[in-house]
């Protein structure tokens, strides 16, 4: 009977431990985008295990947590965390992640642990792991490459892509040089599909579209290391703070697979950016907006929507500039098909924040009356504007930025992988 029992016990023992990692998401690699990646993923509803084939994150080498980068999002809590312990404790910013991974529901994660193969499956993937000394199949719906080496990477270990001399793969969309000084001028807006922002070299900005992470051939795999980008060296993104924002776009992409059973290549992006809103991140370097300013979201949002332009080679909205009808009227016309009976009643060539209340009123069918009366009673209080209310004033890019957002949200209207809107 003990014997029977002891059988029993150890039968119900190795089926635990089969059964012990269930993943929707596997990110493989501790680099900063790695770590960022999963815990965003399980942040964002799915459970998640990060596996570090090393024995730490990041590096040996300590991260600057002073680098000039926008105090937002999960840099933001992993620097915040580290001044507050490092009072205290002696401590170091691979430590102060760890913690922080340790922390966060739904994920798991397996640190040291070599990777024995992986294998592509019908739904998904299966990733094969020495723990203990036993070998352990874990399978998952998504899998994220986050090792930083492209040459030594799990892609071309196991054949998982095809890379090629360079160790970059083929992407859904391509993030070219051109793209990133010319966005406005290329056939595909792909500018509209950002999932991450931050600064390189020599403070260069970039904005990195939501297709860059995922390859061609494969749907259910992302990508987010220097093998993703084809036109660019490891020097133009040599700032960890941008890592961790592209990160957490991956992660937010890799979660809304499983989440709404279906692959990244198929996700919404509209809903994918507010999941970087939600938590705290940003399409677009914009360096005249203060974080804490209430335009900030409004303007990523009008930026991301296509109506008012971003000068993306300096950071600059340019907030104090007038609104000019020309500025917007086609991009408008075009999400709005009854604003053309407006342009062509209204001739003006600035936008005034009366014919702004009156456009806001002929899109959305509401009494222009009730708009103005809520526009001049929260104009300072709740928008946060420094000039006095008045009519007839020009209205200048941060202004009619957040009056759009809130009146006709422009920014609900989806878009597909390049950029094209999805009416």
């Amino acid at each position: 009977m003990i014997k029977k029992t002891l059988w029993i016990f150890i039968l119900l023992f190795s089926v635990k431990a089969q059964a012990q990692y269930k993943p929707d998401v596997i990110v493989i690699g501790g680099s900063a985008a790695g770590t960022a990646a999963a815990i965003q993923a399980a942040r964002s509803g799915v459970k998640t295990l990060l596996i570090v084939p090393s024995d730490n994150l990041i590096s040996d080498v300590e991260p600057s947590m002073n680098i000039p980068a926008f105090d937002l999002g999960l840099w933001k809590e992993w620097k915040d965390q580290f001044i507050k312990t490092s009072d205290s404790i002696k401590t170091t910013p691979q430590l102060v992640l760890e913690s922080i991974i340790k922390k966060t529901k739904d994920l798991s994660f397996l640190k040291a642990t070599p990777i024995l193969g992986i294998e592509e499956k019908k739904n998904g993937w299966e990733v094969k792991v020495n723990i203990n000394g036993k070998q352990e199949d874990i399978k998952c719906k998504v899998l994220v490459d986050a090792t930083t080496n492209s040459a030594n990477s799990v892609l071309a270990q196991f054949n998982i892509l095809n890379l090629d001399k360079n160790g970059k793969f083929e992407n859904l969309v391509a993030y070219t040089k051109q793209q990133k000084n010319n966005p406005y001028d290329q056939l595909q807006k792909i500018y509209r599909t950002s999932g991450a922002a931050g600064f390189g070299k020599d403070s260069l900005a970039h904005f990195i579209p939501l297709g860059v992470f995922i390859p061609k051939e494969k749907d259910n795999l992302l990508v987010v290391s220097m093998s993703a980008f084809k036109y660019f060296e490891t020097e133009d993104f040599k700032n960890i703070a941008l890592w961790t924002n592209m990160g957490q776009s991956v992660g937010a992409l890799a979660a809304f697979g499983p989440f709404f059973n279906t692959t990244p290549s198929k996700a919404n992006i509209r809903l994918t950016q507010g999941e970087m809103f939600t938590y705290k991140s940003f399409l677009y370097p914009v360096r005249d907006v203060a974080v804490t300013d209430s335009a900030w979201y409004p303007i990523q949002k009008i930026i991301a929507s296509g109506i008012l332009k971003f000068d993306f080679n300096t950071g600059f909205f340019n907030i104090e500039d007038s609104v000019k009808i020309s500025d917007f009227k086609d991009v408008m016309s075009t999400l709005y098909s009854r604003s053309k009976i407006w342009f062509i009643e209204n001739e003006a060539s600035e936008m005034t924040i009366k014919n702004t209340i009156s456009l806001f009123s002929f899109i959305t069918g509401r009494d222009p009356i009730s708009i103005k009366q809520e526009i001049e009673k929260d104009w300072k209080e709740k928008f946060g504007f420094l000039s006095s209310y008045s009519e007839n004033e020009i209205i200048n890019k941060k202004e009619f930025a957040v009056l759009m957002d809130k009146y006709i949200s422009p920014f609900n209207i989806n878009v597909d992988f390049n950029g094209y809107y999805i009416k």
